[in-house]
């Protein structure tokens, strides 16, 4: 089952840049179970589609934080990618 899923960045390292929005979305893409991910620096959140039978939040979390960020999930229910 696909589920959608929403980061906040919180800490102190913020999304600024293309880059910054690129360099998330490759390390999450990279993840096997990531379908789709969206990275906005003006906003300050990350989206990401990803099959819950192979991944879960934790480790979607986890890879975030090894980019450098800090996020809480804002939100997180099965559904499309929006």
């Amino acid at each position: 089952m696909l589920k959608f899923i929403s980061f906040e960045i919180i800490g102190e390292r913020r999304l600024v840049c293309d880059g910054c929005e690129q360099r998330v979305e490759r390390a999450l893409k990279s993840q096997q179970g990531v379908q789709k991910v969206r990275a906005n620096a003006r906003k300050q959140l990350i989206e990401v589609l990803y099959e819950a039978s192979v991944l879960d939040a934790a480790s979607i979390s986890e890879r975030i934080d090894k980019v450098g960020y800090q996020a809480t999930v804002v939100n997180n229910a099965s559904g499309e990618f929006k």
